[in-house]
């Protein structure tokens, strides 16, 4: 029958623009859970953030020259900075044994070896 109208395009384009609807809103729904985790881990004291973090996760940000807790980039070779200025996480303290500046993340002091002791590095 040539004389009834075919549907079939429009059925793909609304089925199109459905998937593209439903695709965006629960990418949106996602985003904001995500961001709601990370203000509630924001919130968190600095020693129990650090304590989260897995120790290899935490040198890999690092290393990208990225915070470890909100993964927003930080000048890292700033001798002055020892916390994120975005979330306030602890990045450098000092060795207690011979008062190096090191990483917070590091289990032992880079100058002169020794552990670093469980206040000042969370990470066991």
């Amino acid at each position: 029958m040539p004389y009834l109208p075919s549907y079939g395009g429009y059925v793909r384009y609304l089925v199109g623009i459905l998937l593209t609807v439903l695709i965006g809103r629960q990418a949106i729904v996602s985003l904001q859970r995500y961001l709601d985790r990370q203000k509630a881990a924001e919130a968190l004291p600095d020693s129990q953030r650090r304590r989260t973090l897995s120790y290899d996760v935490a040198l890999a940000r690092l290393d990208k020259g990225v915070c470890p807790g909100c993964e927003r980039p930080v000048d890292l070779k700033d001798p002055s900075r020892d916390f994120c200025p975005h979330c306030g996480i602890g990045l450098f303290n000092h060795c207690g044994a011979c008062s190096a500046r090191k990483s917070a993340f590091s289990r032992f002091c880079h100058a002169c070896g020794t552990q670093a002791s469980p206040e000042n590095s969370e990470m066991a």
